[in-house]
């Protein structure tokens, strides 16, 4: 039997024989008992053993108890369970009712819009919600009971706009004298608008009073709570969550733009800015646009500035290439790049815009003169984006610069210089970056080759299917999609899968998967024994899949017995020790960033991430992506979204938003976390509810605004103690 199973069994019997509350009243069965909720989580409990444990948990006397019981229960995402998560809604403790709410959501959270199965567990949950908060009194219980409702997949309009009305109402009236006190309610019922707008958007527009009430919350009342911290940023909050409700809803309007551009929070007039882009043509006159517009690319902020750039680029006329040349000698980096991006979309023919295109993409040499005046010209990522432009508007002066990129030492400018190569068309240069050192180059070089060469280059694509690098593997597997050949394809095809199997990561999901649907395309019944193999593999979506093949190929319904590998928890013990701690973040030449654990919200990940860590799993790798005014994404042993570390992380997903600051994990669907870390630069609250949140920055944020592509993560130390910030 497994560690986990001989804990729930062990607190099973301990439900057998004493009270729930007998196991309580001594502490190494308390212990006992945490240890077996986290343990039933953590496994998603398979079994009706587990499941008790949760139930059971959910019902026992100690809030804390039934707080991280009703909690579970809503995270295994089982509409279900909303019969036992429903009476929680009306816990004694306040912190209880609130987690209730979220969980009632989460159980449904999978479900589909619209008519449907699932149809009438949404309506239940959602009257549920209603019914307990025509009685709730507590801001911050209030304020989740309208975040749920907003975020809830509703299967009839009628529904829909009920779910607004309720929402406006836990937000309290607009003339309500301003009270910090309700502020928790306010931010719920914001967070339930943009939810609500945004998942409906083509199904119900608000009406007068809603759009009258969410511009109010826009403008912002209730930035006369000076003196409060923590006030203050739930109140821009507020009003950024109130220009996003508007924004998805279409009902951004000029009035509104005019009084929060010049809102005192960045991120407002930055959202300020992205509505605009939003506003449905003829709204708003071009010359209003273009004011604001301008008005926001002097913006002290950063991000305001990128914003700003990023619509002028959309909505600029080709002969005004001014603001987007001096955007290039920007301070911040982003701003910068994105300039020199835009100047391969918008300066064609312009002989300023391939002028300067040139002297960045000839690189270091070139940049010393020129380092000051532009500072991103000190970049790597300076030149391989002007060598991208130039290729789009100058492709003869692309091509005379391309060898030096080829040869470079730098893989990421190699990889660069393969995509420079698809847009030029240039097949011999693509030909040999496809047999790189690295396969992130040679994935770059295939992907062109593909789009040009099609099956004229099967041989390579072959050859990359024997390469350690997921990314890679599926990108060649897509390319052999009707390959000529399939006797020559099949049995590369079995052996790239065969190795992965044994490989045993739960992270080889995505190019296994590929490989089978290119099995399943081009063998037939004479390999059904082959993939009948993979009935049986540790991953459920793999055995599905073979399953699937085989029971086409053969008209016999394939049996699907998945061997699935026991899940071993952390100790809970254990991870209560990094309650205290601090994680430190030191990025090669560009400083570092600090870290709060949230080991309350996320004890799994949180133990995972921290045995990583101290393992030096993280040192020396990089943060391969980055979307400004979005995330960076770091962490992958290839630098890149399908090399991770595995065994899959369960979700635990739950009240932590993902606002600016938040670090999350990246997932290619439920369950799948890769141990690849997520920093939110903005507020990116569409992502909660589906990703982790396992950590904050609380110091060194502006070192995290400057992280460019590829750049490296010198280490990450975990620091315990009183000496940790």
């Amino acid at each position: 039997m497994t560690k986990a199973g001989l804990w729930i069994l062990a607190i099973g019997l301990c439900f057998s024989v004493f009270s729930v509350a007998a196991c309580f009243d001594a502490p190494p069965l308390a212990s006992t008992l945490r240890q077996a909720i986290f343990e039933a989580e953590d496994s998603r409990a398979p079994n009706e053993a587990a499941l008790r444990v949760l139930t059971e948990a959910a019902k026992n006397p100690n809030a804390d108890i039934q707080r991280l019981g009703v909690r579970a229960l809503g995270r295994l995402e089982r509409p279900e369970l909303g019969d036992a998560i429903a009476p929680l809604l009306a816990a004694e403790d306040a912190a209880v009712r609130a987690e209730a709410a979220n969980a009632l959501g989460q159980s449904v959270h999978a479900l589909k819009a619209g008519p449907g199965g699932g149809s009438a567990r949404v309506i239940a949950a959602a009257d549920r919600l209603s019914a307990r908060l025509a009685v709730e009194r507590d801001p911050r219980v209030r304020g989740v009971i309208a975040q749920t409702i907003g975020r809830l997949p509703y299967p009839e309009i009628s529904r829909i706009q009920r779910a607004e009305a309720l929402i406006l109402s836990a937000a309290g009236s607009a003339a309500d004298p301003l009270d910090p006190a309700r502020l928790p309610a306010l931010l719920g019922a914001a967070l339930g608008a943009e939810s609500l707008y945004r998942l409906n958007a083509k199904t119900i527009s608000p009406g007068a009073d809603s759009v009258a009430r969410l511009r109010s919350m826009a403008i912002g009342q209730l930035k006369t709570s000076a003196g409060n911290p923590s006030a203050v940023e739930i109140a821009a909050r507020v009003r950024r969550l109130a220009v996003m409700a508007l924004t998805a809803a279409k009902k951004l309007d000029e009035a509104t733009l005019v009084l929060t551009v010049d809102d005192p929070d960045e991120q407002v007039r930055r959202l300020a800015i992205a509505g605009l882009g939003a506003i449905p043509p003829g709204s708003i006159s071009a010359a209003v646009v273009e004011r604001f517009v301008r008005r926001g690319l002097q913006d002290p902020s950063r991000m305001v500035r990128y914003e700003a750039l990023r619509l002028f680029g959309r909505t600029m006329t080709p002969a005004d290439l001014g603001p987007i040349l001096a955007a290039v000698e920007d301070s911040s980096n982003h701003v910068a790049l994105l300039a020199v991006d835009l100047l391969g979309q918008k300066g064609s023919g312009r002989n300023e815009a391939v002028s300067l295109l040139q002297t960045l993409a000839k690189g270091s040499a070139a940049s010393v003169s020129i380092q000051i005046a532009f500072p991103v010209a000190k970049t790597w990522q300076a030149e391989a984006h002007a060598l991208i432009s130039l290729a789009k508007i100058a492709p003869g002066s692309a091509r005379m610069l391309l060898p030096a990129f080829v040869s470079s030492v730098a893989w990421p400018v190699r990889m660069y210089a393969a995509r420079a190569a698809g847009v030029l068309k240039d097949v011999p240069t693509l030909e040999r970056l496809a047999v790189d050192v690295h396969d992130n180059v040679r994935e770059a070089a295939l992907s062109g080759l593909i789009a040009l060469k099609g099956h004229e280059i099967d041989g390579l694509l072959l050859g990359a299917l024997a390469r350690p690098d997921y990314q890679l593997i599926q990108t060649a597997a897509l390319g052999l999609k009707q390959c000529p050949a399939p006797e020559k394809a099949l049995p590369v095809l079995f052996a790239s899968l065969a190795r992965l199997t044994v490989q045993g990561r739960d992270t080889s999901r995505d190019p296994r998967l590929a490989l089978l649907e290119r099995i399943g395309e081009l063998g037939s019944a004479a390999q059904a024994d082959e993939v009948a193999f993979y009935t049986g593999d540790f991953d459920p979506r793999v055995a599905e899949a073979a399953a699937a093949i085989s029971e086409r190929w053969t008209g016999r319904k394939s049996a699907v017995r998945p061997h699935l590998r026991p899940i071993v928890s952390a100790r809970f013990e254990d991870i209560e020790k990094l309650r205290d701690a601090t994680v430190r973040v030191t990025m090669a030449g560009n400083g570092g960033f600090e870290m709060k654990l949230l080991v309350d919200e996320a004890p799994a990940t949180v133990a995972q991430f921290v045995a990583l860590a101290r393992a030096g799993y993280y040192n020396g790798l990089t943060f391969h992506r980055v979307v400004p005014n979005f995330l960076l994404q770091g962490g992958s042993p290839g630098a890149n979204e399908f090399m991770g570390d595995g065994p899959y992380l369960r979700d635990e997903v739950g009240l932590e938003s993902h606002a600016r600051g938040a670090v999350g994990i990246s997932t290619r669907g439920r369950d799948t976390g890769d141990a690849q870390i997520c920093p939110d630069v903005v507020d990116n609250v569409r992502l909660d509810h589906d990703y982790t949140v396992f950590a904050r920055v609380i110091s060194g944020m502006e070192v995290v605004d400057r992280v460019l592509e590829c750049d490296v993560i010198e280490k990450i130390e975990v620091i315990v103690g009183p000496g940790s910030k």
